[in-house]
This record gives structure tokens, sequence and C-alpha cells, in this order.
């Protein structure tokens, strides 16, 4: 009777080890970055849809490493690292589509946001947040 009371209190102990989550929301898998990802706040900035532009979005694929996307006006491509365990990633040098729409603004700020990230979160309710290198949020998404 002892030796199963040690045991569920052990597995009680465990379970509930495992099931913590580090500060900020930290990923267990670099799947949960994988898929496309609707932008919704860029440079402190709600984002929000321009009549005749297309949505900005992210879209990483962690199978081959790669992003594409749109910034409301233009298409992107690129490779990015990832380090899940650290929430560290970095966009390689990015190329987009070379068109003018009548809103260039949040474009800058996606491109702008990209360059500059260097490390990623979860926030409660699944956003994920593109962060600077000091840590200061630089692009806040949610799974399309």
């Amino acid at each position: 009777m002892k030796k199963l009371l040690i045991s569920l209190c052990m597995a009680g102990a465990l379970m509930g080890l495992s099931s913590c989550k580090t500060a900020g929301g930290a990923v267990s898998s670099l799947n949960a970055l994988d898929g496309e990802w609707k932008i919704t706040e860029v440079d402190g900035q709600a984002v929000k849809a321009v009549p005749g532009e297309k949505e900005a979005f992210i879209g990483l694929n962690v199978k081959e490493m790669r992003l594409y996307g749109n910034t409301s006006c233009n298409n992107l491509i690129g490779g990015f690292e990832a380090d899940v365990k650290n929430g560290k990633i970095h966009f390689g040098q990015a190329g987009s589509t070379r068109m003018m729409c009548p809103d260039m603004e949040t474009e800058g700020k996606v491109l702008d946001a990209i360059n500059k990230t260097r490390s990623f979160d979860m926030e409660k309710g699944g956003k994920l947040v593109f962060k600077d290198e000091g840590g200061k949020p630089l692009m806040k998404m949610e799974k399309k």
C-alpha cells in the first residue's frame, strides 16, 4: 500500500512538472510554428485589411525552413532558422515582389519587423509574437 501511494505521488508530481510552461509561453516543438499566421499588429499598431489589398500574413514551412507570405501588397519569400528550446528565430535575407500599392506603410513595417526579429513567443490565446534583440514585441500574429 505504501509503495502504491509513493508511486501515485511520484506520477502526480511528474505530470505536474511536465505540464508546466516556461515564462512567456514557450513552444515545445517547431511544428507549433508551422502554417500561416495573419498579422494582427506590427510596430504596436493594429493591421487592418485595406480594400483592394491582400491580407498581410506570414507563412512558416518548418519542414523546409522556408518563410513565405504577403506584406499587404507584395509577396514575400525567404528562409529562417529557429531554436525552439531558447525561443530564438532568425530570418535570412527575404525577397519580395516589387509592386506599388496605395498603402505601403504596412509593408514597410512588416519588412522592418522581419529584419529585426531575433526571438519569438506564444501569448495566451495562441498568438505568435516576433520580438527584437531586446525582447520588444515587433509583430503579433494569429493562426489563419
